[in-house]
């Protein structure tokens, strides 16, 4: 190995003399950023990622991260629109033996963020109903299940969000545990809904 960088070093021709009168061109790159689970996809004209993307995962045996569950490019091929956003993992939390996570989708281009997606693990799965009821609490009106999604899913307007959008929610067993879904977006099809619940459900 030694040989060969020292072959392709002698072969290399010499780096050029930089003219005097040249001058550096400042850089207009934004940085990505830092993301401890990275998006499945970045907006685009995003820069190529640093770190090899994480595959979509498939009920993964442990929770450890939002992002990976919900990339821009899955949201834009769910809404048939280029989203430049990014995806950036959020500081997870722990509240009473529930762990939280969250993505945030920020706009790369300074516009309102369009998207959140928070999942929460809760350790057993006899309070399945319960948490249903007490994440879906919270709406204007009674949540509406989402037609043609195989799993436990639900969709409606939250009181509390006085910019009018949605929370599309998922709710799903595995692995001695239930875990929990929710991305807050702004109105939009059903079918848009639908294929982003399926997503869900199938990586929950």
């Amino acid at each position: 190995m030694a040989a060969l960088l020292g072959l392709l070093a002698a072969c290399s021709p010499a780096a050029p003399v930089a003219s005097p009168s040249t001058k550096p061109v400042p850089s207009t790159t934004k940085p990505v950023p830092t993301s401890n689970a990275p998006a499945l996809g970045n907006g685009p004209g995003s820069q190529p990622p640093t770190t090899p993307q994480p595959p979509p995962p498939h009920s993964p045996e442990k929770v450890t991260s939002a992002c990976p569950f919900l990339g821009v490019v899955d949201i834009s091929d769910a809404m048939g629109a280029a989203l430049d956003s990014w995806a950036v993992e959020e500081n997870s939390r722990q509240h009473d033996g529930i762990m939280t996570y969250h993505c945030s989708y920020p706009s790369r281009v300074g516009g309102r963020q369009a998207h959140d997606l928070w999942v929460d693990v809760v350790p057993g799965t006899r309070q399945f109903g319960s948490l249903v009821e007490e994440w879906t609490r919270d709406c204007a009106a009674p949540a509406t299940p989402i037609p043609g999604v195989a799993g436990t899913t639900r969709t409606c307007q939250p009181k509390s969000n006085s910019e009018g959008d949605i929370m599309v929610l998922v709710v799903k067993k595995g692995h001695g545990e239930t875990r929990l879904a929710e991305l807050d977006l702004r109105p939009q099809r059903t079918e848009v809904y639908a294929k982003i619940a399926q997503l869900l459900v199938d990586r929950l």
